[in-house]
């Protein structure tokens, strides 16, 4: 299977994906790939997104903000109301409890764990996107750098310095390159373009927590995709549901 290119974004810029409240999500989201329909159903027109969260780090997301969480925005689990084909998360943003940015002026104060691995997630995801803007692919190399392997501000201040340029130049791997290979148009790993049940499909989400309802009638499972080809800490699958009824999309994250 290949999408057309004008039904495919990857690395969607925000203002692309997103209805409103930019600043908001784009502190704490971040938009992996965009699909239109049409190409499987030419009776639709309608942009969906895969998304994923800067957070990721340690546990699930969400599991400390529980009196935020919706009927489609749990742990793990992220709702949205899908307006004029962008996305507006359906939640609060204290659903979310890490955000500071951490400037290079500033490597000398202290800082979580988490608030490191928050601004590595969001660094490592602009590198990979300059890197697919320039050489017009998702990177497939060997990503081997010891000196970025400690845990503190180093770490960031290491990744920070490293351009496209740098990440062409590293060494060739088969097992990467093939894997890339495989996925339709280089990035997704399944679409549900017959529109069957999740479990008749390859990617049936065993391990998902939750899974989104409509009146205990499950959302249409739209695809899934690796999230480590776009940050550092991520989930093994992202998978998108959709339900036309309420115009929601909802992204769950798998990990195995």
């Amino acid at each position: 299977m290949k999408i057309p290119e004008n039904c495919l974004r990857i690395f969607p810029e925000y203002e692309d994906v997103f209805y409103n409240d930019l600043e908001n999500h784009k502190k704490y989201f971040l938009p992996l790939c965009s699909i239109n329909t049409r190409f499987f159903s030419p009776a639709k027109d309608q942009w969906l997104h895969f998304v994923s969260v800067k957070e990721i780090y340690d546990g699930r997301v969400g599991e400390n903000s529980v009196p935020f969480h919706t009927d489609f925005t749990k742990c793990d689990m992220f709702g949205f109301d899908i307006i004029d084909g962008k996305y507006k998360f359906d939640a609060s943003w204290d659903y979310f409890t890490v955000s500071k940015e951490i400037l290079p002026e500033n490597y000398a104060l202290e800082y979580s764990e988490a608030e490191i691995e928050y601004n590595f997630n969001d660094s490592m995801y602009q590198l990979k996107k300059a890197y697919y803007k320039k050489y017009g692919k998702i990177y497939d190399l060997d990503f081997n750098r010891p000196g970025l392997g400690v845990f503190d501000i180093r770490r960031l201040d290491r990744l920070r310095q490293l351009t496209p340029e740098d990440l062409h130049n590293d060494q060739f791997s088969d097992y990467l390159a093939d894997r890339i290979n495989a996925k339709i148009n280089g990035v997704l790993d399944e679409i549900n373009v017959e529109n069957l049940p999740m479990e008749d499909c390859q990617f049936g989400g065993e391990n998902l927590m939750d899974k989104p309802f409509n009146n205990h009638k499950p959302f249409n499972y739209i695809g899934c995709m690796e999230g480590y080809d776009f940050q550092q800490y991520a989930a093994d699958q992202v998978f998108l549901f959709h339900d036309q009824e309420l115009n929601k999309a909802v992204i769950c994250l798998e990990y195995t």
